[in-house]
């Protein structure tokens, strides 16, 4: 159970709070949004817990509320890491592409991870989360997004002019999120056959 007399050493949960506590801020906030994944992921976020995050991170409360101090602050840092690691498949995923095949292959892979990343799933598809995240973060993160988005497809190749890729880069944001506050009620149309063609038939053609 815990130490014993003579022995030296301090009683287990001790030695428990003492290896917790001496972690980096950096390795805490990874164990934090780890934690946090797990709990949006399996409670869903009407009923996910922070005090329960903080138990699954091995820190302590205090700990913490001083990075995020209410559940809307977490579930924006677990959003914001899925979306930069979203971002990091897709520029993997079109690199060597000409600017139209790259707006098909990011629209499908994007399609893709929603169905079987099981946060995504559960925040997008099952809770609707993205009504509540888009109505918090509104017109920052269709600006941010559509930056990264044209940046990537300037790379590929577009060349059309800035102003024209910008407006155009924001419709499929714009247009993406609306599918994802209100998914289809069909669902032959996550198929990637149909994926793929609605990309190619009605989101292509936008960029050159």
């Amino acid at each position: 159970m815990g130490g014993t007399a003579g022995s030296g050493e301090p009683p287990r949960d001790l030695r428990q709070r003492k290896r917790r506590n001496t972690r980096s801020p950096a390795d805490q906030e990874e164990a934090i949004l780890a934690a946090a994944t797990d709990e949006f992921t399996i409670a869903g976020i009407a009923q996910a817990n922070v005090d329960a995050v903080a138990a699954r991170a091995g820190v302590s409360r205090s700990t913490l509320y001083r990075r995020f101090p209410n559940k809307d602050a977490l579930l924006h840092a677990v959003a914001a890491d899925r979306y930069e690691r979203g971002m990091r498949t897709l520029d993997a995923a079109v690199a060597g592409l000409g600017p139209s095949d790259a707006v098909v292959e990011a629209f499908y892979r994007g399609a893709q991870m929603i169905s079987d990343d099981p946060l995504l799933n559960r925040l997008i598809l099952a809770d609707h989360g993205v009504k509540r995240l888009t109505a918090e973060l509104g017109a920052l993160f269709v600006e941010v997004a559509t930056a990264r988005i044209a940046a990537v497809l300037r790379d590929a190749g577009a060349q059309m002019p800035a102003d024209d890729l910008a407006q155009a880069v924001e419709i499929h944001v714009r247009l993406v999120i609306s599918y994802l506050e209100m998914p289809s009620s069909d669902d032959s149309r996550r198929e990637p056959t149909s994926v793929r063609h609605f990309a190619a038939t009605f989101l292509a053609p936008m960029i050159w």
